[in-house]
């Protein structure tokens, strides 16, 4: 982050979304107090950003420079804390810019995980309804279908037209999606239309491994676990992993399959009060549920 006013200048290097670098950010804040906070960057930049916007009572403009979740639009800043990773409550930012050119230019890690944070949106709807029937969770049925619409109005358009994944109509359509999932997160007031049991596993996955991988990919491999859970035919969803070269097994992640299991088990408790599947199923449903979802 540089900041200048009146020929001086400094510089504030923002790597990590801990609580150092938001006091760093806060503190560039309070100096310059501008009417108009704008954040550029990934996905670690634009939370902090978003978060110290809303702690100063600033409106937040955000452009991303790639398209790896629906955090962009969301009213959600996921920092570190000294309890750990925490999501936070923010105000949606008031704008998103998002230049194509730029994005194209991103590594193809970066595609894949926001599709794979697009695609986890049909399983984290499928949770909702099952804690509105178990639990009696209200759903807010607008947020639930911009939801499914925003995942499915992208799938179509990838399976119909059969585009690369750096076309310039297909970034479009996955910015168009993950802004959508972020506005439904809004209206639903909480980040239910769009994480479900597939982000819990996730959760796991990152206090299990040394070194987490992308979260929109773990989110969109443990996808199709969650839907074989639920005895849906996952074989479409399969090819299409295959032909835009989505990991379809933790090994492709790099993720050994007992470090994965471990993360299925320890799932619920990452968060005790979002009711999922995985509240539901036994031991012995989970590793059938493998073998069908990973051939494993």
């Amino acid at each position: 982050m540089q900041r200048s006013i009146e020929g001086d200048s400094s510089r504030v290097d923002v790597e990590n979304n801990d609580i150092q670098s938001i006091k760093e950010v806060e503190n560039v804040i309070k100096i310059f107090e501008p009417s108009l906070v704008i954040g550029t960057g990934g996905g670690k930049v634009l939370d902090i950003t978003k978060f110290c916007a809303y702690k100063l009572n600033k409106p937040f403009l955000a452009l991303p420079t790639v398209l790896s979740n629906d955090g962009i639009s969301s009213p959600v800043s996921v920092v570190q804390t000294e309890h750990g990773v925490s999501s936070i409550g923010t105000n949606p930012p008031i704008g998103i810019i998002v230049d194509i050119d730029i994005i194209r230019k991103s590594p193809k890690s970066t595609i894949l995980a926001g599709i794979g944070d697009l695609i986890s949106n049909f399983s984290a709807i499928e949770d909702w309804n099952l804690a509105s029937k178990h639990v009696g969770e209200k759903i807010d049925k607008f947020a639930e279908i911009l939801s499914r619409n925003s995942v499915e109005g992208f799938m179509q358009y990838l399976i119909r037209n059969g585009s690369s994944l750096l076309d310039e109509h297909t970034l479009i359509s996955l910015a168009e999606g993950l802004i959508q999932s972020g506005i439904a997160m809004s209206l639903a007031g909480s980040s239910r239309p769009c994480s479900g049991s597939e982000h819990l596993i996730s959760h796991a996955l990152d206090k299990l491994l040394n070194h987490a991988k992308p979260h929109g990919l773990q989110v969109g491999l443990a996808t199709l676990f969650t839907h074989t859970l639920r005895k849906r035919d996952i074989s479409d969803l399969t090819a299409l992993y295959r032909r835009i070269d989505f990991p379809d097994t933790p090994e492709d992640l790099g993720i050994q399959m007992s470090t994965f299991m471990d993360a299925i088990r320890n799932a619920p408790a990452t968060r005790k009060d979002r009711f999922t599947i995985l509240n539901l199923v036994s031991d012995k449903e989970i590793k059938e549920a493998i073998k069908i979802a990973y051939g494993r």
